[in-house]
């Protein structure tokens, strides 16, 4: 084999190991994110009813969320480029997995347009610098002409780098019409 061959296919198989760790990263993130979110329940019998202190921080999640989902509605492309963590990424209700390159570009569409309104059902939880917040919100939207919305069902994930809260992941997922009704 010539020595240029032999230095694209080592390069091939760099680059495949790469994508394949942090493809392996992003699901070993995700099924964390959602065993500590699922596992949350059975926790909650033994805690003590919230303190000042975690009110104040729960609050500032939520108005870091607030002030996210403001800077999506409105495009607002530097904002979000300097909350995204570089390793973010988002699961959208289609399936795709977005990370942060792809979400900015998706963002900056000007055929799609939507709005986040009636949180509620907000919850946050706390694990050292990380922050996961789940809700319930109504999205109403258009996507190349095509209107879209419903009831849906978030999780973000935080973390606090360098003093700064970071968005690591997003995922939102469609409500079943008889379950957006009784939540």
């Amino acid at each position: 084999m010539s020595q240029r061959r032999y230095e694209h296919t080592v390069e091939m198989t760099a680059t495949r190991r790469s994508k394949s760790r942090k493809g392996r990263a992003m699901k070993t993130a995700l099924i964390a994110a959602l065993a500590v979110l699922f596992a949350r329940p059975s926790l909650a019998q033994n805690q003590q009813p919230p303190t000042k202190k975690e009110d104040k921080a729960v609050q500032e999640i939520i108005d870091f969320r607030n002030r996210y989902i403001e800077a999506e509605e409105n495009k607002d492309i530097p904002y979000l480029d300097k909350i995204f963590a570089d390793d973010f990424f988002a699961l959208n209700p289609q399936g795709q997995l977005l990370d942060k390159p792809h979400m900015l570009e998706n963002m900056k569409r000007t055929d799609r347009v939507f709005k986040v309104v009636n949180p509620r059902e907000t919850q946050v939880h706390f694990y050292g610098d990380v922050a996961i917040l789940t809700e319930h919100v109504t999205v109403d939207g258009e996507d190349k002409g095509r209107h879209f919305g419903g009831e849906f069902r978030f999780v973000r994930v935080f973390a606090k780098q360098n003093g700064n809260w970071k968005v690591v992941l997003a995922q939102g997922a469609p409500l079943p019409p008889e379950s957006a009704d009784s939540h």
